[in-house]
């Protein structure tokens, strides 16, 4: 019985970019308690522009690597663009 092979390059990003996207989310749901005013709303704003960034990321090494993106990411870059239509579209990331 071999050994397995190490991770490839690709493979350690993509784990990355994953624990990014865990990351803005529990910052997303933590948000989402706060009593609303004008600089929650801000501070919810910008954490959802944080989670569509680390979504787009992902989505582009996904592609560079060839791997299938999950339908749930696609659809959560739009919910958090339409609820948020003001996070700026970055140069360079899957859309």
């Amino acid at each position: 019985m071999s050994a397995p092979e190490p991770p490839t390059r690709n493979e350690r990003e993509l784990a990355t970019l994953l624990s990014d996207i865990g990351r803005a989310r529990a910052s997303v749901r933590e948000g989402r308690g706060s009593a609303p005013s004008y600089l929650t709303r801000q501070e919810k704003e910008r954490s959802c522009e944080r989670l569509v960034e680390a979504l787009e990321a992902y989505a582009n090494a996904a592609a560079i690597a060839h791997v299938p993106l999950p339908y749930k990411f696609r659809d959560e870059i739009r919910l958090y663009r339409a609820l948020y239509p003001g996070i700026p579209r970055h140069p360079g990331l899957a859309r």
